[in-house]
């Protein structure tokens, strides 16, 4: 069983560190090829990594869905161009698929001593994904350490490229996955290093705010909305969490702690993830203004 590893990227600083740690996998034979899409500096592109240098930047989900036309392995590794893998990550997800699971999704080892904003969102926005949580089926699985059968991706059609941004593509796919009768396994032996470039409150505040916006998006897919009354129960639904952020966050927050008793070590996060969610929030209540017509994008 071979393995192909997809990266999408746009000018991440660790890049080499991305490649190097793949070179140092225990099951560096089993990889097939190591494909770069997206912009990138070439002299960071070191053998036997690829880049399919792109003319202009591209959504994660149309990065993603060029590697995968590339790639020549029997089972496909989406891999983040900010995760540095685990020297066995590449092993563990091989193992879960000779073991009969379809499609994996692997973990975010967390640094106690990491960054204060970064913290915060790696805890808040892949909660269930942390390598601290159970392994087990989920409704979904986060694409920067995820892998199937390359048979299985293009059946399905890939990402949907209409996601434009690097939010909402890999929950979607997870969601036609399971419609098509696949289970989603998470595997926490499988872990990557998560380091992104929110490194301040802003930039984690922005992060949220995008994925409370797609989560509308994947809500409006998933249910069939009244379009008769949709204008305006969404204006009042969109005034009330807009007023309620800040509460809702934390009650969030406090629900979050308690749910998952291994995130209380990080007890004083508890205010950057309220930060967040309450940016979540907001993000969620202008995508429902949007979707009222009396906002634009």
């Amino acid at each position: 069983m071979s393995l192909s590893v997809v990266i999408p990227t746009l000018h991440s600083p660790i890049i080499r560190d991305v490649i190097r740690s793949l070179e140092q996998q225990t099951a560096r034979e089993t990889i097939a090829e190591i494909l770069v899409i997206g912009q990138t500096d070439p002299n960071a592109i070191t053998t036997p990594a690829q880049l399919i240098f792109t003319n202009h930047p591209v959504a994660a989900a149309t990065a993603r869905n060029l590697g995968a036309q590339h790639a020549t392995g029997d089972i496909l590794l989406f891999l983040d161009s900010d995760c540095i893998a685990h020297p066995e990550l590449v092993a563990h997800h091989l193992n879960r698929h000779r073991k009969g699971h379809t499609v994996v999704g692997g973990s975010i080892a967390i640094e106690p001593h990491d960054a204060y904003w970064r913290l915060c969102d790696n805890l808040l926005a892949f909660t269930p994904f942390l390598a601290m949580m159970p392994a087990g089926e989920r409704p979904y699985l986060p694409s920067l350490n995820f892998s199937l059968p390359r048979t299985i991706f293009n059946a399905i059609g890939g990402f949907d490229e209409r996601f434009s941004g690097a939010a909402g593509e890999d929950v979607d796919l997870s969601f036609r996955l399971r419609a098509q009768g696949h289970r989603l396994f998470f595997a926490p032996e499988a872990q990557v290093m998560h380091y992104p470039s929110r490194a301040n409150a802003t930039t984690v505040a922005r992060h949220l705010r995008s994925f409370g916006r797609i989560q509308v998006i994947l809500h409006r897919r998933s249910q069939r909305w009244d379009r008769i009354t949709q204008s305006r129960q969404l204006r009042a639904w969109a005034s009330l969490l807009q007023a309620t952020a800040p509460l809702l966050a934390l009650i969030d927050a406090l629900q979050l702690y308690s749910r998952y008793p291994p995130l209380r070590r990080y007890w004083h996060c508890l205010p950057g993830i309220v930060w967040g969610k309450s940016a979540w929030y907001w993000g969620y209540s202008e995508m429902l203004l949007i979707q009222a017509g009396t906002k634009h994008l």
